[in-house]
């Protein structure tokens, strides 16, 4: 048998120990059933995030409109600013030649 096969047959013989002295220490618990059912409570989860609850329908698609109309206004921004640093990055680099 290689050296590597004797490691491993010796660390599986001292997890069988180590599992068997655990067994002996570690006793299963039994949790009160009103702890049960208010932590099963707390953590519910509804059919809807609790976001879309608050808002009607059309609130709802107001709301989307806008985000999107707001993040392609950023990203134009963005966009203006890259061109003009390239501009600028020109414009410098003629008048120094």
């Amino acid at each position: 048998m290689s050296i590597k096969g004797q490691f491993v047959s010796a660390s599986r013989d001292q997890l069988g120990i180590l599992e068997g002295k655990l067994n002996g220490l570690l006793k299963p618990i039994t949790l009160r059933q009103e702890f049960v059912t208010t932590l099963r409570n707390r953590i519910h989860v509804t059919q809807n995030p609790a976001i879309i609850s608050r808002f009607t329908n059309i609130q709802f698609i107001l709301m989307m409109i806008i985000s999107i109309f707001s993040g392609v206004v950023l990203v134009t921004m963005g966009a203006r600013v890259l061109i003009n640093l390239i501009v600028i990055r020109k414009k410098t680099t003629s008048l120094s030649q």
